[in-house]
């Protein structure tokens, strides 16, 4: 139960320190992990916690998150956004291997859907303390896009 409590007030600090002092995108990242967390307890809530079957109220939600989370990764561009986008992809996915590999033993499944949460709240806890973390990456630095906005 002490693991509940330590993510909590992991996520509150992280969060709630990315919304009032993280740049542009951090704040979003904060805003959209903290409404998945909830959405997720509301789910949980109204579902139950089922481990034994995939959850399509899970994995709609998981999905819709990841693609929200790509989407400000690529809006705000930082090492933080890509990584959380990451985390979120492969919790994602996580729902899939269950749904492909219908005999995965119940608690394979339930590990992979608690585990991607922490490195998640993790890594945006960690760009406060690292800026190269937060730091917005320029794409135009990147070759292939190089010649298409016309430079060398």
């Amino acid at each position: 139960m002490m693991r509940v409590e330590v993510y909590l007030l992991l996520l509150s600090v992280a969060t709630g320190s990315a919304i009032i002092f993280g740049t542009r995108g951090e704040r979003w990242l904060g805003a959209t992990i903290l409404a998945g967390n909830v959405l997720t307890l509301l789910v949980e809530r109204i579902l139950g916690e089922i481990y034994a079957s995939v959850s399509f109220g899970y994995l709609a939600l998981d999905a819709l998150l990841a693609a929200t989370l790509c989407l400000i990764a690529v809006r705000f561009p930082s090492w933080v956004a890509i990584c959380v986008a990451a985390f979120q992809i492969n919790g994602t996915l996580g729902h899939l291997v269950k749904l492909l590999a219908i005999h995965t033993i119940p608690f394979s499944y339930a590990f992979l859907l608690k585990v991607w949460a922490w490195p998640m709240v993790l890594s945006l806890f960690a760009a406060r303390c690292l800026p190269a973390m937060r730091t917005t990456l320029l794409a135009r630095n990147w070759r292939p896009l190089a010649r298409r906005y016309g430079r060398p």
